[in-house]
């Protein structure tokens, strides 16, 4: 059993401790003490124990009263419980058991059997820490994949159908029309094909994520190039919608971080400004030195905005985000901003976001300076 485990020994006669913490730091356990129930409680609340050792026989509270308290507290309901008791009767051992008890060691100690319990009950807890830990990895995988299929099945059929519907009319000469019909015609065409290309981009950039495939290159970038780079792409979007793309460029900042990475952090923040701005709005980008460490990035919109409910649910795969509606009928999942945060948080960065409905959104991200 591994060493160093963190065990409370609770009994009101020091002589008991002193012999049981003798037998428990012989195998190089850490022991702390207590000679009352509320003192071990208020220590419950902050160490976090693996084992408690609990006097059955205290004055003013009882371990069975300790014992029913730590059980209902969130904090410390995992926490096995041994008690130490002179009373062998059945109905003394069965209510330590009703009150939550996993075991029970009887006066005057056998240190071999003492220490056998204890490492027995180390290892239950270890063994279902790491039982709820894959349980917690394999709901998370299917919440996943079901995410994967819904959005393959919903958000990306949709468009290709659409998309072969109007080549074939093209195609087949179904639609006769004048030059400013077919330019509007091939502008919409363009976003639908650019729209999909971006949800199926960001769709594989979090599966491989998601199972841990994504290689990361770190190195000195120049985030006024990327900034930059990223205008260019999405300008046909925001030049449809009349919108103007700003930023406030003026000195050099670098940051040390993947080039793919930021690109589509930046490429997300800037198209889902693009989507919830009215048009004729504007969108600037900011950067500034947040501290010695880190910058922090900014791409702020003066578009519809957000309630509070929506910010709660924007950057989480579990949530039942429903398609959202751009303000020109751009339709979208979330995908990308799920994508945003966890690029961010490999970079050890973070992002908010504030708004306000009617107002608009400001997306905040930090990234390193340096290795």
């Amino acid at each position: 059993m591994q060493t160093h485990s963190k065990i409370l020994l609770v009994d009101d006669n020091p002589i008991n401790i002193r012999v049981a913490a003798k037998i428990l730091r012989s195998n190089n356990y850490n022991i702390s003490f207590s000679q009352s129930g509320k003192e071990a409680l208020e220590k419950t609340q902050k160490v976090p124990f693996d084992l408690i050792l609990l006097d059955v026989m205290m004055p003013d509270m009882d371990g069975y009263e300790v014992c029913q308290r730590l059980k209902q507290d969130p904090v410390t309901e995992k926490i096995p419980v041994i008690f130490l008791t002179a009373k062998t009767e059945p109905e003394s051992i069965v209510k330590g058991f009703e009150v939550g008890g996993a075991d029970y060691v009887t006066k005057p100690f056998h240190g071999q059997e003492l220490l056998s319990r204890v490492a027995t009950h180390l290892r239950l807890k270890q063994s279902l820490e790491q039982l709820n830990q894959t349980n917690r990895l394999l709901t998370e995988s299917n919440e996943t994949k079901d995410k994967m299929f819904s959005i393959i099945s919903h958000d990306l059929l949709g468009p290709f159908g659409s998309i072969c519907e109007s080549l074939e009319m093209l195609a087949t000469n179904q639609v006769v029309m004048d030059d400013a019909s077919m330019q509007s015609f091939v502008k919409a065409l363009w976003q639908s094909i650019g729209n999909a290309y971006a949800l199926l981009e960001n769709l594989l950039y979090w599966a491989r994520n998601q199972q841990g495939q994504m290689i990361y290159k770190p190195r000195i970038l120049n985030m006024n190039q990327a900034v930059h780079e990223t205008y260019d792409l999405l300008e046909g979007m925001a030049m449809i919608k009349e919108i103007t793309l700003k930023s406030n460029l003026i000195d050099i900042y670098t940051a040390y971080a993947d080039k793919n990475a930021v690109k589509t952090i930046l490429r997300n923040l800037v198209a889902n400004a693009i989507k919830f701005t009215n048009p004729g709005g504007t969108i600037t980008t900011r950067i500034i030195d947040k501290d010695d460490r880190f910058i922090e990035v900014s791409v702020c919109d003066n578009g519809i905005g957000m309630n509070q409910e929506t910010m709660g649910n924007l950057f989480s795969a579990k949530a039942k985000n429903d398609p959202k509606w751009g303000t020109s009928g751009e339709k979208g999942v979330g995908l990308g901003l799920i994508i945003t945060k966890e690029f961010i948080e490999k970079h050890n960065g973070t992002i908010r976001v504030d708004s306000t409905p009617g107002i608009g959104s400001t997306f905040y991200f930090t990234l390193p300076k340096n290795n």
